[in-house]
């Protein structure tokens, strides 16, 4: 066996850093959520997956499934702005698993418009989903770690624009601010009860991602004075490092944030956008 397929074969294998672990997460159809959903699994977690889109939740599951057993995972089709549809996301999790120990606020939309033109509509809609229903899973996974008497981890899946905002993002960057308020806010009421609350806040991440449609790709390369089909390319040039993300990286900052080894942290953000310029956090 060669030094590399040795040193893959390693890295293949599951750490089992969460093993008897139960998370939630949401916007687990596509993208981030989906590479989340996918390395807590392998990570030995027991994982209920959330999406308002329940063809593309039931692909992500048959492509998770290939990975672990059918056993480790519960689809819950769910839209987080529905408070009533969060509280039984959350029974469900509880009823099938036992408990639950980490919820990922993962899911968000946005729209690509001047700011001058950003209809109430759309304002409501970005906000409802990007920040109140961060609000509603964080709230009942709240109320659950707590009842359990043993702590608990929140996770929120912010962006670099909570500290940068991208032109033509209005909506969008205020709800990320506000999302990341949010988590330092839980950070500091429910430290006592050994709940943590931490966000991690990527740079443009284009992996099988729902957010990156031909609309919203042709939108922000008119933006920014490029073509469409440059976006990967002329996005590096956005960073010190040039690069760009990708979801199995978040994953990784997830895991970190979910488990032990993160234990005496929380009210914290970390960035991965390769250093966007005016986007630095500290």
């Amino acid at each position: 066996m060669t030094e590399q397929s040795t040193t893959n074969s390693t890295s293949s294998q599951p750490r089992g850093e969460l093993v008897g672990r139960v998370a939630l997460v949401t916007g687990a159809a596509s993208g981030i959520g989906k590479a989340i959903a996918r390395r807590f699994a392998r990570e030995g977690a027991r994982v209920a997956l959330l999406s308002r889109n329940p063809e593309r939740l039931q692909q992500a599951y048959a492509e998770i499934t290939q990975v672990v057993g059918a056993e480790s995972l519960l689809l819950v089709p769910c839209d987080i702005t529905d408070e009533a549809a969060v509280i039984s996301a959350v029974q469900q999790t509880v009823a099938r698993f036992g408990q639950l120990n980490i919820a990922v606020n993962n899911a968000g939309v946005t729209k690509s418009v001047p700011s001058d033109e950003c209809t109430l509509a759309d304002w409501k809609w970005i906000m409802d989903v990007n920040a109140t229903g961060s609000f509603l899973v964080s709230r009942e996974a709240i109320k659950v770690f707590k009842k359990q008497g043993t702590g608990g981890a929140l996770v929120f899946i912010n962006s670099d624009d909570a500290l940068k905002p991208s032109r033509h993002f209005l909506a969008y960057n205020a709800s990320k601010a506000a999302q990341l308020h949010m988590a330092r806010t839980i950070a500091n009421e429910f430290g006592p009860h050994k709940i943590r609350a931490n966000s991690i806040l990527p740079g443009a991440v284009f992996g099988d991602s729902g957010m990156w449609n031909a609309e919203m790709r042709a939108e922000r390369a008119r933006v920014h004075g490029f073509s469409p089909d440059k976006l990967e390319q002329e996005y590096k040039k956005h960073n010190t490092l040039g690069v760009t993300i990708d979801p199995d990286e978040v994953a990784e900052l997830a895991v970190f944030l979910a488990g032990e080894r993160s234990a005496k942290m929380t009210g914290a953000a970390l960035v991965i956008d390769g250093g966007g310029v005016g986007g630095y956090v500290r």
